[in-house]
């Protein structure tokens, strides 16, 4: 067997390790207000973790990503969009965003320049979500949640995980069409 091209560069699988649930103090390192193709507006924050045993975690990801510049990917985003789902009001994770932030940074008052965001300093609290792989696996990531002062983050309670919706199939744990007269109903 010859050595693979590029084989003492690679990480190994599992080397790099992975964020866990809870709240983590943070740092915003680029923001960029978009609109859906349906006109509705969200911030993409790109963060970074600021201190503790995870400070630069997705910089460290980002810079042992063996593939070119070109295709490597800022992993440390979050989405948060601003209106609300009924029109004419304000999402309360961008109020929670906002508000964190502004608690986070001293004499910092929002003026709606989204710009002026970018390294404030806010807690991020994030839990495990289920998805299913290309495998066809159920497989977990973590990712941001809501906000928190930067202060409160490490205190912050995990929440519970987002799982994947199990199949009709899968939520009975009988199939009736199978009973006959002789069986005993489980009720």
């Amino acid at each position: 067997m010859e050595k693979p091209q590029g084989y003492d560069e690679a990480q190994a699988f599992g080397e790099f390790g992975t964020l866990p649930a809870g709240g983590h103090k943070c740092i915003i390192k680029q923001i960029k207000c978009e609109k859906t193709s349906q006109g509705k507006k969200y911030l993409k924050i790109a963060f970074d973790i600021a201190e503790g045993e995870y400070k630069d975690f997705y910089q460290r990801k980002f810079d042992n990503d063996t593939r070119s510049i070109e295709e490597r990917k800022w992993s440390g985003t979050w989405t948060v969009f601003i209106e609300g789902y009924n029109p004419g009001t304000t999402n309360p994770r961008f109020k929670g965003l906002i508000t964190s932030v502004e608690a986070s940074n001293e004499n910092f008052k929002f003026d709606f320049d989204e710009q002026k965001l970018v390294g404030k300093k806010v807690g991020i609290v994030f839990r495990e979500e289920e998805f299913e792989g290309q495998d066809g696996q159920v497989h977990t990531s973590i990712k941001p949640y809501f906000a928190v002062s930067y202060d409160k983050a490490k205190e912050a309670k995990v929440p519970n995980p987002k799982k994947l919706q199990q199949t009709e199939q899968a939520n009975n744990e009988f199939d009736l069409s199978e009973a006959n007269d002789n069986d005993d109903l489980p009720f």
